[in-house]
């Protein structure tokens, strides 16, 4: 267990409540995930993949898997808040360390806001006269709220919500069976074209370019190993169970994805040409499968994930905004500031909550590329960082270690740029404005980086 002293060692105090255990843990990187995120990607890569969705999870998976490795690596020898950010400014350099906690700092600033669009999109099928805003507005506050109160108020809440869409998956599962059992859909439980369809491969402008691109959506599936970084500090025996949640997480929930997107396939194989709205797809789908009445409860079962989602992004976003302010890397008295009664970084979680307005403004497609922006950029240096760190300045060469601390962190990294580089233009120059501004913050604070950014402790 990583106790206040060995805490000390990096330099810090230990001012967050250790309350979660492994179980918690999990299911806090799963309400991050959220077990439903499938829904909200469903149709919009499925119409773009011409219904090779779960194929392009399984691509994406391979690319996380790398990545949760090299996270998993990283958290036992650096047991701090902060994510990629803390890891990164210890293993490489203090400079490159704060641009890639203000990368990953968009994915997880945007990430709430991500969340109720998407319940507002689903909201709005069902009551189409009331204004999405009163959706975002409402669910932003009752976020906001619990997550003010604590962390483990946060835990147990989120936990409730997980369970919730676990069984609701469960049960549309049956009623797909029951569908394809009757004939309907694919008629079928396997067909190879709901995986891969050779002849949709080959149309023009298909291939493997835009499952590169699908893929790099569905990235956002997978930030769930990556936030339980950020609570590490909240953690049981952090330095062993961080690291065995983010493996479990990150494979058990590809695999969950990977099965579902299948059977949706198999559900309603002309889905990528037939939507209504790719948006709502997935409320059409079950509609279509399971009855209005489904229906009704899927929209209920989104809103309560996204609710679980946007909790849990919250609060890992605020817990890296504490780890960077703690540091004096951001003004410290403001963004390290702790509550004294509820012990949670409270002025970070109104900030969020600020931010997570701008869902007003942004329609879905250019919220999720700008999420993966900030996340791929992050990943991958988190991936180089375990080379750093390990094989590098540790010097650990041997024929294992060399595979583990530099082929497979390598490949991750390669992986998440080439995702990376697939995302859309107008993400791409949003992503680069908002690290133009990183760059210009930090060289004012570093002096034209003559100097480390302010407070940080790197033995």
């Amino acid at each position: 267990m990583t106790t206040n002293t060995n805490l000390e060692n990096f330099g810090y105090e230990q001012s967050l409540k250790r309350v979660m255990p492994l179980s918690s843990i999990v299911l806090y990187g799963l309400a991050y995930m959220a077990p439903g995120t499938i829904f909200g990607t469903y149709g919009l890569v499925t119409g773009m993949t011409h219904g090779m969705l779960a194929l392009t999870y399984a691509l994406a998976l391979l690319a996380m898997l790398f990545t949760a490795l090299s996270y998993s690596d990283m958290v036992k020898a650096f047991p701090v808040a902060g994510s990629a950010y803390s890891y990164v400014q210890r293993s490489i350099n203090p400079h490159v360390g704060f641009l890639a906690g203000w990368a990953i700092l968009m994915d997880y600033l945007l990430i709430p806001m991500l969340n109720y669009i998407i319940a507002s999109l689903f909201l709005g099928a069902v009551f189409p006269n009331v204004p999405s805003a009163v959706w975002i507005i409402s669910m932003l506050i009752i976020v906001t709220i619990v997550n003010f109160i604590g962390i483990q108020m946060t835990s147990w809440t989120n936990n409730i919500l997980v369970l919730l869409q676990f069984v609701f998956i469960g049960a549309l599962l049956i009623f797909i069976f029951k569908w394809l059992a009757g004939g309907n859909g694919a008629a079928a439980f396997f067909d190879w074209n709901a995986i891969f369809n050779a002849v949709e491969f080959k149309q023009d402008g298909m291939g493997l370019g835009i499952l590169l691109t699908g893929a790099s959506i569905l990235a956002l599936s997978f930030l769930g190993f990556d936030a339980v970084t950020t609570i590490v500090e909240e953690a049981k025996d952090p330095e062993k169970n961080v690291g065995k949640a983010i493996l479990i997480i990150c494979i058990g929930a590809g695999g969950f994805f990977i099965v579902l997107a299948y059977f949706f396939q198999l559900a309603w194989p002309n889905a990528w040409k037939e939507f209504a709205s790719p948006d709502t797809g997935a409320y059409e789908m079950i509609v279509m499968v399971a009855g209005s009445l489904m229906g009704y409860f899927f929209t209920a079962i989104t809103v309560l994930g996204t609710l679980a989602s946007a909790l849990a992004s919250q609060a890992s976003a605020s817990r890296i905004l504490f780890g960077m302010g703690r540091d004096g890397v951001l003004p410290k008295k403001f963004f390290g500031f702790v509550h004294p009664k509820h012990q949670t970084p409270t002025n970070n979680i109104l900030l969020i909550g600020v931010i997570s307005l701008v869902a007003l403004f942004l329609n879905l497609g250019t919220a999720i590329s700008l999420v993966n922006f900030g996340a791929l950029a992050g990943f991958a240096l988190v991936n180089l960082s375990v080379v750093f760190h390990y094989y590098i300045r540790k010097k650990m060469r041997s024929p294992g270690q060399t595979i583990k601390y530099l082929i497979f962190p390598l490949i991750g990294a390669l992986v998440c740029a080439s995702i990376w580089l697939s995302l859309a233009t107008n993400a791409k120059l949003l992503g680069f404005a908002w690290l133009a501004i990183g760059v210009v913050y930090l060289a004012i604070t570093t002096n034209f980086f003559r100097k480390l950014p302010p407070d940080l402790k790197l033995e």
